[in-house]
């Protein structure tokens, strides 16, 4: 049997050869390249042929590798996208059970705040003053007040709220009752004091959400604590202000504009012109106004009558101390308040004179009281003294050191009353001192302070016993304005002023 070597290069077995050519349809099957074997040629050992299978081999083993990791790893972020989905579709269903619970939550306390929805409307009576017409219908007058308050503030909630249905409109009014209805009855708006009683007996009554409350000498303390109160209440959705120009309120509503969330609860009413602190912060609220409600203008006294009587009355600043006011001849005293001129005019400065003629000057008008006569050489000297365009000129003490001025300011002191009489300040609300111990040198100072307030009428003013100033203290006369600029008060009209004085003018 013959023998055949497989590694010989001519090896040539009968089987081999006899098998079919299956690459014969496209040629040779034997000069067909294999894999990157190529042609091989004829002198490449079968060693060095079966190395580069081998590395073949281990070519294709680490191609398997690689893709056997690739396939591991790529099925390893697989699983984990697949965790990441399952976990983020189980807290979006989660979340969507949570919401829809916070919303019916939601829903619910909605429905319990808008339950017992009002409007809270704080007053300050002794600066926002009901009209003339109102008070004098006495109890019939509270009721009409009343019943156009809550018509006006529904017509407001049907503007500006409209997601309330018939909110309660609760109305609160703090006032000193005592001092309000003596100064109501001094200034003729009523006949007798006893009238606020019925005008307010009739307010109340009328509604009942609606309260005139008698807060004594502390409405404004009131007003700001039941404002701050109601502010934050959730099932008070507006808060209708109407404030005086108390210092407290200022500071009330700058401190309220911090907070931007509450802004829109804050409704201002309108009625007398706010003063300078409050009309800065006055473009931060909604503004309302109730007409012929409350009257536009504040009261003030009955100007004082002008001549040698107002002169007299000036110079006497302790006549509210005194004891009696009964005439030689009587032993009765007066009921007359004490602003009246009878008041004024009281026994200790009026030479005495039969009880007859007496009871007549008691009861007369100030113009024909004989009183003046007795004291007839001080009226006619005062004066007033004016420059050659006519303008009032107020001497001003340079020798008064700044330090001293600043501490009397500091001091937080009434003008009108150290300067013109306790009787003469009669606001109720009045923030500043009136009991402090001042002075002869410290009225000066405080006279001095005084004249930085503008006077009502400028340079025109006629009063000879006005405490407020006429042209500005820190202008020089031949300059147009001082180092304020245009922040001072006096600014447009009291600068340059000639302090030359030309004539002087006796009242």
């Amino acid at each position: 049997m013959a023998r055949y070597d497989p590694f010989s290069p001519t090896f040539d077995h009968p089987l081999l050869n006899s098998s079919p050519d299956y690459g014969s349809r496209n040629g040779s099957f034997r000069n067909r390249p294999i894999g990157d074997i190529g042609v091989v040629a004829p002198q490449m050992s079968f060693r060095e042929r079966t190395k580069r299978l081998r590395s073949l081999e281990d070519e294709k083993n680490q191609l398997i590798e690689d893709l056997l990791f690739q396939l591991e790893t790529t099925q390893t972020q697989l699983d984990r996208l697949q965790l990441d989905h399952n976990r983020e579709a189980q807290y979006n269903r989660e979340g969507q059970l949570r919401e829809t619970a916070l919303h019916e939550q939601l829903l619910q306390v909605k429905t319990i705040m808008d339950r017992n929805p009002y409007i809270m409307v704080l007053l300050d009576g002794d600066s926002l003053i009901f009209t003339k017409e109102l008070l004098s219908k006495g109890e019939y007058g509270g009721k009409e007040a009343a019943k156009s308050i809550s018509s006006a503030m529904s017509a407001f909630a049907a503007e500006h709220l409209h997601h309330l249905d018939s909110p309660k409109i609760v109305t609160r009014v703090y006032a000193n009752t005592k001092s309000l209805s003596e100064n109501l009855a001094k200034l003729k708006l009523i006949e007798r004091p006893v009238l606020l009683d019925d005008f307010v007996r009739g307010l109340n009554s009328s509604q009942l959400p609606f309260d005139f409350v008698d807060a004594g000498p502390r409405a404004a303390e009131k007003v700001c604590d039941q404002f701050q109160t109601h502010l934050y209440n959730c099932h008070c959705h507006q808060v209708v202000l109407g404030c005086s120009s108390d210092s407290r309120y200022a500071a009330l509503l700058e401190q309220t504009v911090k907070d931007a969330t509450v802004l829109n609860h804050i409704t201002l009413v309108e009625s007398v012109p706010f003063e300078k602190d409050i009309v800065a912060l006055k473009t931060h609220f909604k503004t309302t106004k109730l007409d012929n409600v409350f009257r536009s203008t504040k009261l003030g006294l009955p100007l004082a009558p002008k001549g040698p009587l107002q002169a007299v009355t000036a110079t006497l600043p302790a006549l509210s101390r005194v004891d009696s006011n009964a005439t030689t001849g009587t032993t009765s005293s007066s009921s007359t308040p004490a602003m009246t001129w009878a008041t004024m005019t009281a026994q200790p400065f009026v030479p005495s004179a039969p009880a007859s003629k007496a009871s007549t000057t008691r009861t007369s008008t100030p113009t024909s009281m004989k009183s003046p006569e007795a004291v007839v050489s001080k009226p006619v000297t005062k004066t007033i003294e004016r420059n050659r365009h006519g303008q009032r000129i107020d001497k001003v003490d340079s020798t008064i050191p700044n330090h001293e001025i600043q501490r009397i300011k500091k001091l937080k002191l009434c003008n009108v009353y150290y300067l013109q009489g306790p009787s003469f300040c009669t606001s109720s609300n009045c923030s500043h001192s009136h009991s402090y111990p001042l002075s002869k040198g410290e009225r000066n100072v405080l006279r001095e302070v005084a004249r930085m307030t503008p006077c009502y009428y400028k340079l025109d003013c006629s009063d000879p016993e006005c405490i407020y100033g006429h042209r500005c203290p820190q202008n020089k006369p031949d300059e147009g304005g001082c180092w304020y600029g245009e922040d001072c008060r006096f600014y447009g009209w009291g600068h340059g002023i000639d302090t030359r004085v030309v004539k002087t003018t006796k009242v």
